[in-house]
């Protein structure tokens, strides 16, 4: 029966965090919506103070001198999965600090002084660890989407179409191929949209130095009034040097993986072959020694 019991708390503990960071919010915008429709008066109903209670408490952390440093790295990595603000900083108190804290519960509770110890440490480091190689892993991915928007942006401006429009098309038909990048592109669509200068947008696009192959797209697009039809070209130059990078990098990830597996094999091949070869000899003396 204890058993039931934890399994339904952690369920309802799941439950609660998939309101918490993608409920709420919505649920939020939605009665401000409202308010704003019934508003028949004009006042402002908006309170800038106000909010849901999650995002004020998580701003506030992430903002105080205890968490800003520790904050820094995540932010930039949870920024590169393409969450805004206001989740980044939800999602760093939850699996940073109340994460760590229930599992440390959890293990004091059930496992004794050293076990909650232990788990004290992993719920610390491993959620942080996590949040950066899932960051460093979708800023990998961007980088390879960055190089099939380079092939349509260079397609369609060949057609001679103007960058806005290039990037409205990839918008709305490069969606399957471009399923991490295209909210950095929904966002310049909708910057150029309110009225924004070009080169703010490009800014914002480009903005993470982490991806190299969007950074030097946003760079050539920027010179692409001064450029004319020599932007193919670049763009051209863009992709081999992309490519030549990605292959540099298989390279070494392979030459990795063959290390490894000579590592594995010195381990467990080479006892069972020292006991194939030098079994009966030492069994032989054994006998010997024993006569």
């Amino acid at each position: 029966m204890s058993d039931l019991f934890l399994a339904l708390s952690v369920v309802l503990v799941l439950v609660a965090l998939w309101l918490l960071l993608f409920k709420a919010r919505e649920w939020e915008m939605r009665a401000r919506v409202h308010a704003r429709l019934h508003d028949t008066a004009g006042v402002r109903v908006e309170n800038d103070s106000g909010g849901f209670w999650l995002w004020r408490i998580s701003g506030a952390l992430t903002e105080s001198s205890l968490a800003a440093s520790d904050y820094e790295d995540i932010r930039l990595a949870l920024k590169g999965m393409g969450k805004t603000r206001e989740q980044s900083q939800v999602i760093y108190l939850l699996s940073c600090w109340l994460l760590p804290v229930l599992v440390a519960a959890i293990g004091f509770l059930f496992f004794g002084a050293l076990g909650g110890l232990l788990m004290s440490a992993a719920g610390f480091i491993l959620p942080r660890r996590t949040i950066r190689g899932m960051g460093a892993q979708a800023e990998m991915r961007q980088n390879l989407e960055a190089v099939e928007l380079c092939h349509m942006t260079r397609m369609l401006m060949e057609a001679g179409l103007s960058l806005e429009r290039v990037l409205r098309i990839i918008g709305v038909q490069g969606r399957p191929l471009l399923p991490i990048l295209i909210a950095r592109i929904d966002r310049f669509n909708r910057l150029m949209k309110s009225g924004a200068e070009r080169t703010q947008a490009l800014d914002e696009l480009g903005e993470n130095k982490r991806i190299p192959v969007l950074r030097s797209y946003v760079v050539l697009m920027k010179q692409s009034s001064q450029l004319g039809a020599g932007v193919s070209h670049s763009l051209d130059q863009i992709i081999d040097e992309a490519q030549n990078v990605e292959r540099n990098r298989i390279r070494e990830e392979t030459n990795r993986i063959g290390a490894k597996m000579t590592v594995i094999m010195m381990a467990f091949m080479l006892p069972a072959l020292f006991i194939l070869i030098g079994g009966p000899a030492v069994v032989s003396i054994a006998e010997a020694l024993t006569r």
